[in-house]
């Protein structure tokens, strides 16, 4: 990984789209604050694209989608986009949803077994909220071990779901997507191509992202994952949380 400071300039000016991690990349300590969330709009105002692409919840992106400075959102690690054209909120999910209550049956019978190998675990308090995932609380509400946060990911990767280690949550599903995937339908729909975009995050669940885009970006507590991440960032930001999203966009708009 190379520092933010030594990306070409070059590189930085071409950007058409920003697409950013919420938890612990634009959100820091549980807090969105204003610097990053002006730098956001920002953004957004100039022309850039701005996509968050997050495990957050279905119930959450939609307000995100309809109030928020951006162009899209992916949910729940790539379950679904939502996007606002004019005042309408569009939504492609990877699942038709009229598959979605046998769906979650089969997730809540994945959670039973995990239960009876550990049983003080608890579902995330954003869990009501989801459509298509469960997400274990790791380090929001609850405090749970790397190791153990590892062993969730195998058991359930044993019984044929995906499971990825974010910050905060183990989040679990049934189904061939990942936030790369629905990332790249996005930009597809925009008409642009993965080496027109930059990426930052922070964790685990963001190692697709970093491993597909050439202009990748990491903020500092990356390094904390480094041991368990298949694809690291290209570069590194010296700041954590927001404070590293706002060094970004300071970067970005040093080319301007």
């Amino acid at each position: 990984m190379k520092s933010l400071s030594d990306m070409p300039l070059e590189n930085v000016t071409r950007v058409k789209a920003l697409l950013f991690d919420l938890d612990g990349t634009f959100v820091s300590s549980g807090f969105i604050g204003s610097k990053a969330y002006k730098g956001l709009e920002n953004l957004h105002k100039s022309g850039i694209k701005t996509i968050a692409v997050t495990g957050r919840p279905a119930g959450w992106c939609d307000l995100m989608a309809r109030w928020w400075p951006i162009n899209a959102v992916v949910g729940e690690n790539g379950a679904f986009v939502y996007s606002k054209i004019g005042s309408e909120v569009l939504r492609q999910t990877f699942h038709d949803m009229d598959l979605l209550s046998d769906y979650q049956k089969k997730l809540n019978i994945l959670f039973g077994k995990l239960l009876k190998k550990h049983p003080y675990l608890k579902l995330a308090s954003d869990q009501s909220f989801r459509h298509w995932d469960l997400a274990v609380d790791i380090a929001e509400e609850a405090t749970v071990s790397r190791e153990v946060a590892i062993d969730i990911v195998k058991f359930c990767e044993a019984e044929g779901a995906k499971a990825a280690i974010s910050n905060i949550h183990v989040n679990i599903w049934f189904g061939d997507y990942n936030k790369e995937n629905m990332a790249l339908n996005v930009l597809d729909n925009y008409g642009l191509t993965k080496e027109d975009c930059m990426y930052i995050g922070d964790s685990p669940n963001d190692s697709p992202m970093f491993g597909c885009f050439p202009l990748s970006v990491g903020v500092s507590s990356v390094l904390n994952y480094r041991d368990i991440m298949e694809n690291l960032p290209t570069y590194i930001t010296d700041s954590d949380g927001a404070n590293g999203f706002i060094e970004l966009v300071d970067l970005i708009f040093s080319t301007k």
